[in-house]
C-alpha cells in the first residue's frame, strides 16, 4: 500500500530534469569561477604590497645606516659611484672602520674592516654582504656650492639616490 497523498505515480514525476540539472550545474561553475577569480587578484595585490614593504624596508635600513656611518665619518670618498668612508659608526666592529658601499648590476654591497689595516678604498670581493637590490644608486656630494660625483675628504653633505628617491645626509666637521 502506498503512503504518498496523491498514489506512486505523481511521486516519480517529481524528479529532476537533465537540464535542471545541466544549469544548476553551470551556475555553480560560473560562481566558483568568479569567486577563483576575485581570490588570484587578491593573492597578486598581496604579493605586490609584500615586493614594495621589502623594498621599502631595505630602503630604511639603507637610510640608517647611511646616517649613522656619515655622522661619524672622518674621511668620505665618492669614486666611479662606490662609496668609501673612515668612520666611527662602524656596523660589525668596534671602534674606528673603513667601510664601502660598491654597486654593481643592480645589487648593492657593504663591506667593513677595521681601518689600521689597508688603503681606504681597498675592499675583499669574498667579504662583500649584499644591502639589496636597487634599481638605480647614485652618489653625489656637496663641497662649497658645487655637486661633485668624485670627492675625497669631508663634504658638507652627501646625496645618495635609490630608485629615484634622493637621501641627503650632512656631515659634522
Amino acid at each position: 500500500m502506498c503512503l504518498c497523498p496523491s498514489g506512486c505515480k505523481n511521486y516519480f514525476r517529481r524528479a529532476f530534469t537533465l537540464v535542471e540539472v545541466l544549469v544548476v550545474i553551470a551556475l555553480l561553475g560560473l560562481v566558483f569561477s568568479l569567486l577563483s577569480l576575485s581570490f588570484s587578484e587578491g593573492i597578486r595585490s598581496s604579493l605586490g604590497l609584500v615586493s614594495l614593504s621589502e623594498e621599502l624596508k631595505q630602503k630604511a635600513v639603507l637610510f640608517w645606516d647611511l646616517q649613522r656611518k656619515i655622522l661619524g665619518a672622518k674621511r668620505i670618498r665618492v669614486e666611479g659611484g662606490n662609496l668609501f668612508m673612515l668612520t666611527s659608526g662602524g656596523s660589525l666592529y668596534e671602534g674606528f672602520v673603513k667601510c664601502a658601499y660598491i654597486y654593481r648590476d643592480g645589487v648593492l654591497y657593504y663591506y667593513e674592516f677595521p681601518f689600521p689595516y689597508g688603503a681606504m678604498d681597498e675592499y675583499e670581493e669574498d667579504k662583500l654582504m649584499e644591502v639589496g637590490k636597487f634599481e638605480e644608486f647614485s652618489l653625489k656630494v656637496k663641497s662649497g656650492n658645487r655637486y661633485l660625483e668624485s670627492f675625497d675628504g669631508l663634504p658638507e653633505e652627501v646625496v645618495v639616490t635609490v630608485n629615484g628617491q634622493e637621501m641627503v645626509f650632512t656631515t659634522i666637521k
